[in-house]
């Protein structure tokens, strides 16, 4: 048993904050060895990275990601694309289409859905490979909002779309003080055995004790006896930035059904 590995996993948290220390190419070259590793669907590589080393380029990422001025200040950006558009290309340098005399299908949902797998596993890869080499790392999601903005800034095709973001650097405080953050009862709720189990509102509750004691422990609750639904309804669920993601995410989504 690995257990250097499993500590590495249970311990991990985000980083938010990074030292101004550059990372050095040899370090870097062996985090993308690493990130390329990830299980791909048929060993196709449905997924592209943007590595964003211009200043002026990650300052405007900043802004489009909800002014999060930490991917200004960030050694390392990675944006992650779900990306069908260099297949789209093979296929026609290929003439895959006349040798097989074979029409070309529109691309559709299925095919974002498997450049999405792709990608989604290819930056968690990345997640690890950084915290074994040293390295903090944080997603940012709100990389899905914007997506005018982000396609003119990153010139991206159609079938290329956002699908993660990844912030790295060494971390600014070496020692990590605070606990790690919780996560639900995986054997009671999250692994669900041969089919779907509709929660009840003891399941539900239970799942999420942990987390509840942790946000009163922490002083988060946005009412008088909330509960942890309350704290994610009231800043999530009904915010402004998910009803402008929800707007760009169909936005890509539209235009790559539609721009074939």
């Amino acid at each position: 048993m690995n257990t250097e590995t499993i500590t590495l996993i249970e311990q991990r948290k985000s980083c938010r904050a990074f030292k101004k220390e550059e990372v050095s190419k040899e370090v870097l070259d062996q985090l993308k060895y690493l990130t390329l590793r990830a299980p791909s669907a048929g060993n196709m590589e449905l997924y592209s990275i943007i590595e964003v080393t211009d200043n002026k380029i990650k300052e405007e990422l900043a802004e489009i990601c909800d002014n999060q001025k930490v991917i200004a200040n960030a050694p390392i950006v990675w944006v992650f694309l779900a990306d069908n558009n260099k297949w789209e290309k093979y296929f026609t340098y290929s003439s895959s289409e006349e040798k097989f005399n074979k029409p070309r299908r529109a691309t559709g949902l299925g095919d974002m859905h498997l450049c999405m797998q792709d990608a989604i596993i290819a930056s968690q890869n990345a997640v690890i490979a950084a915290e074994a080499l040293g390295l903090g790392s944080c997603f940012i999601g709100d990389i899905i909002e914007n997506y005018e903005r982000l396609q003119k800034l990153l010139n991206l095709p159609s079938h290329a779309i956002p699908a993660a973001m990844l912030i790295m650097g060494y971390p600014l405080n070496e020692k990590k003080s605070d606990a790690i953050t919780p996560r639900p009862d995986t054997a009671s709720a999250i692994f669900m055995e041969n089919g779907y189990k509709d929660l009840t509102k003891e399941d539900i509750y239970s799942e999420y004790e942990k987390h509840q004691a942790y946000f009163e422990g922490k002083k988060l609750m946005p009412i008088e006896n909330g509960t942890v639904a309350d704290y994610y309804y009231n800043r999530k669920y009904t915010s402004s930035f998910m009803d402008e993601m929800n707007r760009s995410a169909k936005t890509f989504i539209d235009r790559w059904i539609n721009e074939q």
